[in-house]
């Protein structure tokens, strides 16, 4: 027995240590980025590890003169907007493969998963074409329709499959009630579905939010240039001076890290869910 407790509390502060590299090598670089963005430019090269002076000055410059403040209003009005769209027609699709199950629908639902091997570069020019004989080049909508539709095919497929892992008992036990199609979809199942909606959420989010080679393309006015496309006009303003550069960087990558934090437990739900499933 002693034996086997002092074999149980090795592993246990093995597995602890090897964590903690990882945490320090996942937590590091954050860190590194975080302690140049409060540095003036001649710490930043003389103590790149240290720091021996503060500059907050440094995130009101780059919000101001460097107009990150702006960059983010635009990043986050369409951010969420492409990620509504999105999550809307991803939840209608999937509910109706995975549950109501339509004439056609197994037809359709392997045809739409083509789509995954199309990839963003293949949809590029065709795109760009739309958008402009749709009339919305110089407007928001140019970046917000593709943003949305760029995460449908794997999002449905996703969650289509989590959808049709849910237990039937409940909705026979609504629409004996006299609930609905929308009820049953609204107030049974839909609660059941919330770590891999927060799952989603994550992964789309990240990708919008830090999408520059669309942008960049049909992007013009300087209003609503995204954060990303309007680092580059930042980064040349500022090329030699890293610490308002790295604060720019630290305000681009703060959204991501409260999204990640806000849904992390529905996240790790998910993640869960899948693998018992699996």
């Amino acid at each position: 027995m002693g034996k086997s407790g002092a074999g149980f509390s090795f592993g246990k502060i093995a597995q602890g240590a090897v964590l903690a590299i990882f945490a320090v090598f996942v937590i590091y670089p954050l860190f590194f980025v975080l302690l140049t963005s409060l540095k003036v430019n001649t710490d930043v090269i003389l103590n790149p590890f240290g720091i021996s002076s503060f500059e907050p000055q440094n995130y009101i410059t780059a919000w101001t003169v460097g107009k990150v403040g702006k960059y983010l209003f635009s990043s986050v009005v369409t951010t969420f907007a492409a990620l509504a769209i999105q999550m809307g027609i991803i939840v209608l699709a999937s509910y109706s493969f995975g549950k109501l199950k339509p004439w056609g629908s197994k037809i359709l639902f392997p045809i739409i998963l083509m789509g995954m091997f199309v990839s963003s570069e293949m949809t590029t020019v065709p795109n760009y074409m739309t958008i402009k004989n749709m009339g919305l080049m110089s407007t928001r909508w140019a970046l917000i329709l593709p943003y949305a539709a760029g995460g449908l095919i794997m999002g449905t497929y996703i969650l289509t499959n989590f959808i049709r892992a849910l237990p039937q008992e409940l909705d026979e036990a609504a629409r004996i009630d006299g609930a609905g199609v929308f009820d049953i979809m609204l107030l049974v199942d839909l609660p059941l579905i919330v770590p891999a909606l927060a799952t989603l959420v994550i992964y789309n989010f990240n990708g919008v939010w830090s999408e520059f080679y669309w942008a960049l393309i049909v992007v013009k006015d300087d209003r609503l240039k995204t954060l990303p496309l309007g680092l580059i006009n930042f980064q040349s303003q500022f090329t030699s001076n890293y610490g308002v550069l790295t604060a720019g960087l630290v305000i681009l990558t703060v959204p991501v890290i409260v999204v990640y934090l806000f849904f992390s437990k529905y996240f790790i739900a998910g993640i869960s869910a899948g693998a018992v499933k699996g």
